[in-house]
């Protein structure tokens, strides 16, 4: 068997990650809202403090980010979404 074409498949990039100011009920939303992307992007209920504010954690799949920072503004319209930063 020819295993040198599988090779040189290279592994998917890392994911990226959002942090996401939003509540605790308005997380609800915002996790049914991306679940039905196919996978553009998974919210974590791992959050950190920041400024007296909880900001949560979202992993976006490689190269989606721009699309998932549209839909998230978008989500502003029904959900109390604050500040979103990039980070680790």
């Amino acid at each position: 068997m020819n295993w040198e074409p599988l090779r040189r498949i290279r592994p998917p990039k890392d994911a990226e990650v959002l942090w996401v100011e939003v509540t605790d009920k308005d997380l609800h939303f915002l996790d049914g809202m991306l679940m039905v992307t196919d996978g553009l992007a998974n919210v974590r209920r791992e959050y950190r403090e920041h400024g007296g504010r909880k900001l949560f954690k979202l992993y976006v799949a490689p190269g989606q980010l721009d699309e998932v920072r549209r839909l998230v503004e978008r989500a502003r319209a029904f959900a109390s979404i604050g500040e979103v930063l990039p980070g680790p």
